[in-house]
C-alpha cells in the first residue's frame, strides 16, 4: 500500500459527511430512546468534475487508475477550505494518552487572539477533525474563538473524536491545506461526452486505520 497526495484540482462541486458511529436504542416498550457513542467517526466526501478535458482530465484518469481501486490510499483536503485562525504550523501535542472531543496543544505564538476558530480543521496522527465551539453550561453560551495563552498554550474542542491516543509532542497540522487520509468508495470511472469532455465522479471515505 502506497499514500498518494490527491492533485491540486478544484472539483466542480463536493459533499462532506461527517458519519458518526454513535447508535440509537428504542424501547420496544416505552418508545424511550437512547444512544451511544463509539469509536470510529469518519468523514465521507464525494467529488464531481463536471466537463473536465485535456490535462486535467488525464490528471484524474491516471491518479484514479494508480489507486487501483481501494489498494492505495491518498490525502484529500476540503478545496472549498479557508482557514479562519491565525494559528502557525508548529503546533504540537502537550501530552500523551489524550482521548475525546478536546485536544491540548502548545507551541503556538503567545498571548494570540483567534488562534483556532470553530470551522478550522486540523490533523493529528492522521486523523482530520474540524474545531467546534466551547459549551458553558452555566450560562448557556458557546465560544467560537480559542485564544493561546501567555506559553503558547491552547485547548480546542474537536469532533469528531481523536480515535487513537496521542503521543508527546505529535505534530498538528493546522495550515491549510490540511489533509486526511482517505481510500476510494467505489472504483474509478468517468463518462465520456463527444467534443473530448468527461465527467467524474469520486466517492472517498477515510481511513479509520492510517
Amino acid at each position: 500500500m502506497t499514500q498518494f497526495i490527491f492533485p491540486d484540482i478544484n472539483p466542480t462541486s463536493s459533499t462532506w459527511e461527517l458519519v458518526t458511529n454513535t447508535r440509537v436504542f428504542r424501547s420496544p416498550l416505552t418508545n424511550a430512546i437512547q444512544t451511544a457513542s463509539r469509536k470510529g467517526s469518519l468523514w465521507k466526501c464525494t467529488m464531481q468534475y463536471q466537463n473536465v478535458s485535456g490535462e486535467t482530465r488525464a490528471i484524474l484518469q491516471a491518479f484514479l487508475s494508480r489507486l487501483n481501486g481501494q489498494e492505495h490510499r491518498f490525502l484529500l483536503q476540503d478545496f472549498a477550505y479557508t482557514r479562519r485562525g491565525s494559528g502557525a504550523d508548529s503546533t504540537l501535542v502537550t501530552a500523551a494518552d489524550q482521548t475525546g472531543t478536546s485536544v491540548d496543544l502548545t507551541g503556538a505564538p503567545a498571548n494570540q487572539s483567534n488562534y483556532m476558530l470553530v470551522g478550522d480543521y486540523l490533523r493529528i496522527n492522521n486523523e482530520l477533525h474540524i474545531v467546534v465551539g466551547s459549551w458553558n453550561s452555566s450560562n448557556n453560551t458557546d465560544t467560537y474563538a480559542y485564544d493561546t495563552d501567555s506559553s503558547g498554550h491552547v485547548t480546542v474542542n474537536i469532533a469528531p473524536p481523536l480515535r487513537n491516543t496521542t503521543s508527546l509532542n505529535d505534530p498538528a497540522d493546522v495550515v491549510a491545506p490540511v489533509f486526511g487520509v482517505f481510500i476510494l468508495g467505489n472504483n474509478p470511472s468517468w463518462s465520456n461526452e463527444v467534443g473530448g469532455l468527461s465527467s467524474i465522479t469520486i466517492e472517498a471515505m477515510e481511513d479509520v486505520l492510517a
